[in-house]
């Protein structure tokens, strides 16, 4: 019970628990207001009651004096008549009291020293009357002598002068009663007003502090029913209001939050995913969506790492793009031992988290690798639709427990829609590829070329390392015109044809070969010296007249190569390959010749 008590102090852990928490207090205020009240009133009384009856003593005492005197004045009178001596005992008693009377009297009047001196005389009166009248005449008599008429006037006298200072006396300590008395009810009364008054406060400050706490208590509930009902209306932006207290309705409050919060992350997971089904559908090449597929996980799922695995034509896995820390990378990692796992991964059919790498993880160079970099935990998704497995997704953490069955169903849902956009991405690109396919050679055609061209000048100028090498091949079939002329257009494109067989099957990977127009190619050599291009183009040359398609002639071609100076544009190059080819014609044919900057200048200057 005790403990209660004192959690309910303690805590909020109920709906109007401040409310009680009021009302404890206010019982435990308006009692000590009760208690103080009633022993300040009890400690006034006490205190006026007692002055009250030290007044009232006064008066008692005053009487006692009065009756003393009296008794001697009676005893004297008996004893003067009669001659008894029986008369004297009350007259010595009376002699006795009075001065024990008025020993008594004068100490109580320490408090009212303003009656000390009226006091004072009335006892030196009485004092006199017994000095002057009462013994004197008693002892006269004793001794056989005649009292006087006059000496009994003169004493009668003084014995109604002490009666009259007797009597005023009296009145004014009965008035000092009256007053002390009505003092006594004033402050009773005052006590009772103050009581009532601060008891008619407190009941005001309770009613305050009992509304304000039923405000707290209605307020909050009000306007939580404002904002769940524009949550109800799709406005998840409003505010809950602020509420700090532990009980059923703070928790209401904080459900709510935590909602709204959830509701808010899935709006924003949700614009995520479709902005990413959006640019995945309008994605152009793979390399596309590959990028748009990192960007679109990354703003669904937080974590360090995600990157895409597909399978190769010879069955093995190639990690073709992946992010770190929202930076796009494209280069293509091959897989060592991890190849196993991905197997294992596909043919199981199941989507799958490793939780920890400390108890498991794939096994390999590249995740050898990522667990040095930190990474403690991945999720692993089937790029599946259908039955058409595109590959793996694969998300990294460096915290381990990170990925939860919510994140994985939720990204396996997307799975389906990113596979698509890898299929049409690839369809595209084969459509592409076959627009920029010559139909006749089956070489790369000049849009292809022009292409191809700018994207090796713009990697070589931004590459970080030391300056890449790139020559240029530009042929022409000698005499061509001459095949169409006397052999007709069938045999002109089959020798055309040879030509195409020639390069595609000579030249060596990473070379690119074009139908750069009519019957002049071009061969794009990335990394490539000048003197390594012509050596590639003198043997295209044998090759070209060795093979010929048919016994009724030869054919032969002349060559122009030139190197790239690393600032030239793209025509500039074309147009120095161009050059030397013509030189090759103007040296009579089928031989090769490089383009000489310096005997190109000297030309200029010639002309």
């Amino acid at each position: 019970m005790k403990k209660s008590f004192i959690k309910i102090f303690q805590e909020e852990n109920f709906i109007g628990a401040g409310v009680v928490k009021t009302n404890l207090w206010s019982i435990m205020v308006f009692l000590l207001i009760v208690v103080f009240g009633l022993f300040y009133m009890n400690q006034s009384v006490r205190n006026d009651y007692t002055q009250v009856k030290e007044a009232a003593n006064l008066q008692i005492q005053l009487q006692t004096l009065e009756n003393a005197l009296v008794d001697q004045e009676t005893g004297q009178r008996g004893y003067l008549l009669t001659r008894d001596i029986s008369f004297l005992e009350p007259f010595d008693r009376g002699s006795m009291y009075y001065q024990v009377a008025a020993s008594e009297l004068m100490d109580r009047l320490e408090n009212y020293p303003e009656y000390i001196d009226q006091t004072r005389k009335l006892i030196d009166t009485g004092t006199t009357w017994k000095v002057r009248y009462g013994d004197k005449q008693v002892h006269e008599a004793m001794t056989g002598h005649q009292v006087t008429s006059e000496e009994l006037l003169s004493g009668k006298k003084q014995f109604d002068s002490f009666r009259q200072q007797q009597d005023m006396l009296f009145k004014k300590f009965e008035d000092l009663r009256n007053r002390l008395r009505a003092e006594m009810l004033r402050n009773i009364t005052l006590t009772l007003v103050g009581m009532g008054t601060m008891f008619v406060l407190f009941q005001c400050i309770m009613l305050y502090f009992i509304q304000r706490g039923l405000r707290r208590i209605t307020i909050p509930i009000v306007q939580l029913d404002k904002a769940v009902s524009s949550y109800a209306n799709g406005n998840i932006s409003a505010e809950l209001p602020a509420y700090s207290s532990s009980n059923e309705i703070g928790r209401l409050i904080h459900t709510f939050e935590d909602m709204r919060l959830e509701m808010q992350k899935d709006q924003r997971l949700l614009g995520y995913t479709y902005q990413m089904i959006n640019t995945l559908n309008q994605a152009k090449s793979v390399q596309h969506v590959y990028q748009e597929t990192l960007m679109g996980i990354w703003n669904i799922i937080e974590c360090e790492r995600i990157s895409i695995i597909t399978q190769n034509a010879d069955r093995s896995f190639t990690i073709k793009s992946s992010i770190y820390h929202g930076v796009i990378d494209h280069k293509e990692v091959s897989l060592g031992g991890e190849q196993k796992d991905v197997h294992e991964l596909l043919e199981g059919g199941f989507s799958m988290i490793h939780e920890d790498w400390n108890v498991y993880r794939p096994t390999g160079s590249v995740t050898d690798y990522l667990h040095e970099q930190g990474i403690r935990s991945s999720m692993h998704i089937i790029l599946r639709k259908e039955a058409r497995v595109v590959g793996v997704l694969n998300l990294m953490s460096p915290e381990q427990n990170h990925f939860s069955i919510q994140q994985k169903n939720r990204v396996e849902k997307l799975a389906p829609m990113i596979v698509t956009a890898i299929e049409n991405a690839r369809e595209t690109d084969k459509i592409q590829r076959l627009a920029m396919r010559d139909g006749l050679t089956g070489l790369w055609n000049r849009r292809y070329f022009d292409e191809s061209l700018h994207h090796l000048m713009t990697r070589v100028v931004t590459a970080d390392t030391e300056r890449h090498l790139l020559s240029l091949i530009l042929l022409d079939v000698d005499h061509f015109k001459s095949f169409n002329d006397n052999w007709g257009h069938q045999e002109g494109d089959l020798v055309l044809k040879h030509l195409g067989r020639v390069l595609n099957d000579y030249c060596r990977p990473g070379d690119l070969t074009v139908r750069y127009g009519g019957e002049e190619f071009a061969v794009l050599l990335p990394d490539t010296s000048l003197s390594e291009a012509r050596s590639v183009a003198e043997r295209l040359r044998k090759l070209i007249e060795l093979e010929s398609p048919s016994r009724k002639y030869a054919v032969t071609a002349s060559f122009g190569v030139a190197e790239w100076d690393g600032y030239q544009l793209g025509e500039e190059l074309v147009h120095a390959a161009d050059e030397a080819l013509y030189q090759a014609k103007d040296e009579g044919r089928n031989r090769v010749c490089c383009y000489n900057p310096k005997s190109a200048d000297q030309a200029t200057e010639a002309g």
